[in-house]
């Protein structure tokens, strides 16, 4: 900046963001925040320097007080024996929050925190107090205690049958009482940073435990109205000990007084738990959610987490890729929609390469801007092999999604691709079917777990298991037709390039549900043209699928496996009778015939 004022303003700004991980376990996201952050600090000191420099040189008269604050800044951190250890300690204090409900891994993340400033130190003279970050990384249960003094009032007035009436005087005094003793812990905690900011600053062990003695007694009696709302009697103290053990309340209305009354943090990262609820379900339960029914761990602590967030604040977690395109997860993308100005959605496969090597999972990352308007944008969903990965978020491309987005579905597309257009092209045709018309006597099988080919049969393939001669294939799906001319349609349009690039788009790209293949628009007024030119390829289709297969053995089952890549061009003649039905272009045609192509015929596209 040409004047000290930009610098200035975002120096102030910066030493106030608050960057939150809800579930930080040992702390990986908050040093990435932390190394995204110490550069910006060292750039603003380098600047205030640059700035003090060009004023001693400068003949012009100038107040004594001129850029006072950069003198004191630059002051307090020659006052360190390290300048990094300055900065980083700075962060550490004024930018980073954590919580988990894992104390191991809450003290494991602090321990991280510490070795990294102790690493800056070179020699024993230089060793100075560590900062004391209890009130920065917290442990506790992110999804079960108060975020607000309204919350707190809810659970004060709600009655036996879930109503809630209005609030009497006293409770309206112990409200009052409660915000008053919150604020004035904030400012004891604020004092209490400030002091150890500083070098040589005073911070005692008696400092930290009246102000742990302020929380904790705040924490205690937010934790009695909590208990009534999971009916929970605080007065039968065993029960009543139990529950605070086993769901471990955490309050952010109190531990983080100070951001929360100012509209919630800055940002808010994270992984949070991939976990089904129904797997803790039996230890804690939570309450007052409009996720609930997602039924998962991950969907609860987004919605959280969108509340913590300041009006405009930004937020940005890697969720499984069922956020896109799971029908139990509309829920969630409609609170997103709702509580957020912009989102944008990065969507990543596990084949041929995963998002975190070795970990078995295909992932969304999620960022977005609070606020209201609901817009979003998508990438496609990316394949890669492991040696493209240095380019992989390079390439990242975004397309508005406006007027795709269907029932329980952010469609996975790329502008740069053309996905839209045949998506819209797909719209035209009508009706979206229901997966109650699939029953009749006519069927067809499919594999239920896709992969680089959906493939489809008109004969069911061989399983034998080598363990229980009863057991069926679980990975084989059976799809009941009401006539035969639906079952050869439909066999077509499974195995069809066309339907695997409309369930790589809208669906989670692993699982085939009955629901899935009704989402695809058949139109079936008349089909019978359109059966007599698929039939012949059909047929053809399941006797090259039945040449190019091996029985082989696949842990404890005896299988037939089918090799689609052969059959291709098959395939591609009928994408060609599915183009004319749906008035593709040539483009779309082309587009279609050789989508996914480099990963499916690749190195291991079965």
């Amino acid at each position: 900046s040409e004047g000290p004022e930009l610098l200035r303003a975002f120096w102030h700004a910066m030493r106030d963001v608050s960057v939150l991980d809800p579930t930080c376990g040992s702390g990986a996201f908050l040093f990435a925040a932390l190394n995204i952050l110490e550069p910006l600090y060292t750039a603003c000191l380098e600047g205030m320097r640059g700035f003090l420099d060009d004023a001693e040189r400068s003949e012009r008269t100038r107040s004594p007080r001129h850029l006072e604050d950069f003198r004191k800044v630059l002051d307090e951190a020659e006052g360190h024996p390290s300048e990094r250890y300055f900065i980083l300690k700075s962060i550490v204090l004024n930018n980073l929050y954590g919580v988990d409900i894992m104390e191991e891994a809450v003290e494991i993340c602090k321990l991280r925190l510490f070795l990294k400033l102790v690493a800056q130190l070179k020699t024993y003279d230089q060793i100075e107090p560590l900062p004391d970050i209890d009130f920065n990384i917290h442990a506790g249960n992110t999804l079960v205690g108060f975020t607000s003094l309204d919350a707190v009032r809810r659970a004060m007035t709600i009655t036996r049958d879930g109503q809630h009436r209005q609030v009497f005087p006293e409770e309206q005094a112990a409200l009052e009482h409660i915000e008053e003793e919150a604020e004035i812990a904030s400012r004891d905690f604020n004092k209490f940073r400030w002091q150890q900011t500083l070098y040589g600053g005073e911070v005692t062990g008696a400092d930290k435990a009246a102000l742990r003695t302020q929380l904790d007694g705040l924490g205690s009696e937010l934790d009695c109205y909590l208990a009534t709302e999971y009916g929970v009697d605080p007065k039968k103290t065993a029960a009543y000990g139990d529950w605070r053990a086993s769901h471990q309340p955490f309050h952010w209305f109190v531990e983080f007084y100070g951001i929360m009354s100012k509209g919630g943090f800055d940002v808010v990262i994270g992984n949070p738990p991939f976990v089904e609820y129904k797997t803790v379900s039996d230890i804690y339960q939570v309450r007052n959610l409009d996720t609930f029914s997602c039924g998962n761990l991950y969907a609860f602590v987004t919605e959280r987490s969108t509340a913590l967030i300041e009006q405009s604040g930004r937020f940005g977690f890697i969720t499984p890729i069922s956020l896109t395109a799971a029908q139990r997860m509309a829920v969630l993308q409609d609170y997103l929609f709702r509580n957020n100005a912009v989102l944008w959605m990065s969507n990543f496969a596990l084949r041929p390469a995963a998002l975190f090597p070795g970990v078995m999972q295909r992932n969304t990352i999620c960022i977005s801007q609070k606020g209201e308007g609901g817009t979003a944008y998508t990438t496609d969903y990316i394949t890669w092999y492991s040696e493209e990965r240095p380019a992989l978020l390079n390439k990242l491309s975004y397309m508005d999604i406006q007027g795709l987005r269907q029932s329980y579905s952010l469609p996975k597309v790329n502008v740069q691709a053309g996905q839209t257009s045949l998506l819209k092209a797909l719209s035209k045709t009508s009706p979206w079917t229901s997966h109650r018309q699939f029953k009749g006597n006519n069927s067809i099988y499919y594999h239920n777990a896709g992969g680089y080919w959906i493939k489809t049969f008109t004969f069911r393939p061989y399983y034998r298991s080598l363990t229980n001669p009863n057991k069926a294939h679980t990975t084989m799906s059976e799809l009941r037709m009401p006539s035969a001319e639906l079952a050869t349609l439909y066999c077509a349009l499974l195995n069809s390039n066309l339907f695997y690039f409309f369930w790589k788009s809208l669906t989670d790209a692993r699982h085939i549900y009955p629901s899935d293949i009704a989402m695809f628009p058949v139109g079936l007024d008349d089909v019978t043209p359109l059966v007599e030119r698929l039939s012949p390829l059909v047929d053809n289709l399941m006797h090259e699928l039945q040449r190019n297969s091996e029985r082989i053995v696949y842990g404890q089952a005896e299988v037939d496996q089918y090799y689609v890549s052969p059959c291709k061009p098959i395939l591609d003649e009928i994408d060609k009778v599915l183009a004319g039905h749906y008035s593709f272009t040539k483009e779309e045609l082309d587009f279609i015939i050789n989508y996914d192509i480099k990963y499916r015929m690749g190195r291991d596209g079965l």
